[in-house]
């Protein structure tokens, strides 16, 4: 699959009727006098899985016992909505019969009928779900052993396989770090609000040389989607997804994604990035999604440094460059706190560099991105217009480093 789909889960129950008024079946061989003993039903699955347990039962006698022989045959309404393997089968010497059962693509509830005869058909209930729409409940800091298959979600068939998780983090801001890795395989994930927007993603843990995903983000609380998915399209295998609370601060050149509403006191240190200058000024990135229409406010205060802001879009999925659209050292004459306010016209991932204006500057600063989307009465900061490139500050969608 690919972006910004809608999560809605979905969580539908039947209920077991061992006897349903479909008539009896008859038949010249052994006949159930009645059954017990079913099991799976109430289950749900996405479309093309098979059920996590098999569809089973036991037939009996007159006298109660096991009925050995008794022929059972499975079908689904409506029509073609599963497939049984096996189809039909004879009940063994403890009267059990059994099969499993793989949706098709209907989506929806389900009705699985188990003909035996002379008995009334007995009833299995599954809720077959689209699986881009399916999240499966995670519990912060829960390791979790999957794989991607061809029957997990494959988003406007773009070709890639997408294992959807809901996480609810509790209120206040949190820092944490979200793991996928796998031996088969070279993983991505995504990281979107419940409510659809893509929060953040990441492909290699260490750029180019390893190849598992560590996705570093600072955010409010909240529900939130983890979408587990790989590099390469049509890609399948086992991974692990795990989840931890890292510092709140930033990593230096590797980006760390922050949500608006945030605030995160840190310090340039002298082994954070450095320009080329021949006194180097050091500096911190943070990576952040926009979406087309809203504003973007932050500031960095100090007294320390002399607080410099700089915010870059990156360009194209390709080759990467960054383009420079705002920058601010001093807010207004005698104000050191640097502030950018930039309406996005272009929807997608920026990268803000935290640093300061004079070389060689090293100390603390409080970094904020403001939870308005909207204009404030502030003067706005001095656009400059550029381009350049930050080869190793991580990149976009589906692209080696």
């Amino acid at each position: 699959m690919r972006l910004f789909s809608r999560f809605i889960p979905v969580v539908l129950a039947g209920s077991l009727a061992a006897v349903a008024a479909c008539g009896n079946s008859t038949g010249t061989g052994p006949q159930a006098a009645s059954v017990t003993g079913v099991a799976g039903d109430s289950q749900t699955a996405s479309t093309g899985a098979t059920l996590a347990f098999p569809l089973s039962l036991v037939a009996l006698d007159a006298s109660g016992h096991p009925a050995q022989g008794v022929h059972v045959t499975w079908s689904a309404t409506p029509g073609g909505a599963a497939s049984f393997t096996p189809a039909s089968t004879t009940t063994d010497v403890n009267g059990v019969a059994s099969t499993s059962a793989t949706l098709g693509s209907v989506v929806g509830a389900i009705t699985i009928h188990a003909a035996v005869p002379g008995v009334s058909d007995v009833l299995y209930h599954v809720t077959a779900v689209d699986p881009c729409t399916r999240l499966t409940p995670y519990t912060f800091g829960d390791t979790v052993t999957a794989a991607l298959s061809v029957t997990d979600c494959n988003f406007q068939s773009a070709g890639w396989f997408y294992d959807f998780y809901q996480l609810d983090l509790p209120l206040g801001q949190q820092s944490i770090r979200i793991r996928m890795s796998s031996g088969t395989f070279d993983t991505w994930v995504d990281f979107f609000s419940a409510a659809g927007p893509l929060f953040g993603f990441d492909d290699d843990e260490v750029l180019g040389q390893v190849q598992n995903s560590q996705l570093d983000i600072i955010l409010p609380g909240g529900s939130y989607v983890i979408g587990a998915n790989s590099f390469d399209q049509l890609t399948t295998g086992a991974y692990t997804l795990s989840t931890e609370t890292r510092p709140a601060a930033m990593n230096g050149c590797r980006q760390v994604w922050v949500a608006r509403g945030v605030t995160v006191n840190d310090s340039l240190t002298a082994a954070d990035c450095a320009d080329s200058a021949v006194t180097p000024h050091h500096y911190d990135v943070a990576r952040i999604q926009l979406v087309q229409g809203t504003v973007l406010t932050i500031a960095e205060h100090s007294t320390a440094i002399n607080p410099s802001l700089a915010l870059y879009r990156i360009l194209d999925l390709n080759s990467y460059p960054r383009s420079l659209v705002a920058q601010n050292d001093d807010s207004s004459a005698g104000n050191q706190t640097a502030f950018i306010q930039f309406t996005v016209t272009q929807p997608g991932p920026y990268d803000i560099v935290i640093g300061s204006s004079a070389g060689g500057e090293t100390g603390a600063y409080t970094f904020d991105v403001s939870a308005s989307t909207t204009l404030s009465p502030r003067t706005a900061a001095p656009i400059v217009r550029g381009r350049m490139r930050w080869g190793d500050l991580g990149l976009p969608r589906r692209a080696k480093h």
